[in-house]
């Protein structure tokens, strides 16, 4: 299977709440490929099974990868896991950057504002 139906495979079942199935998938695809959607996919499952610890490492390599990509999301992604695992100084900065960028896909308007909330 190449890597755009596998990694459409892996957003299918995690849609279907198919969650260990997606991550191993994205597992896979992180392992062979340096594309930062699989990255960022792969940390919201990864978030999604409460295993913020490891979303932190998987959304800051997906920011390294390509930092302008889909940065609100990314950064509001990792500003949360960076809460919920008590690393409150790496999060505090972040929603502040999020809430100043200018939106842009997959969540347009949606990554600034949840981070202009946060950033009050």
């Amino acid at each position: 299977m190449d890597r755009d139906k596998s990694y459409r495979r892996a957003c299918e079942l995690q849609t279907s709440g198919k969650l260990s199935q997606a991550l191993q998938l994205y597992a896979q695809l992180t392992a062979s490929s340096n594309d930062p959607r699989y990255y960022i996919a792969y940390g919201m499952c990864l978030q999604e099974l409460n295993h913020w610890k490891q979303s932190t490492a998987v959304l800051k390599r997906a920011i390294d990868l390509k930092p302008h990509y889909c940065l609100p999301d990314a950064q509001l992604f990792l500003a949360i896991a960076y809460l919920k695992v008590n690393q409150k100084k790496e999060a505090i900065t972040l929603p502040s950057l999020c809430a100043s960028r200018a939106p842009e896909y997959p969540s347009y308007e949606s990554a600034p504002n949840k981070a202009k909330v946060m950033d009050d």
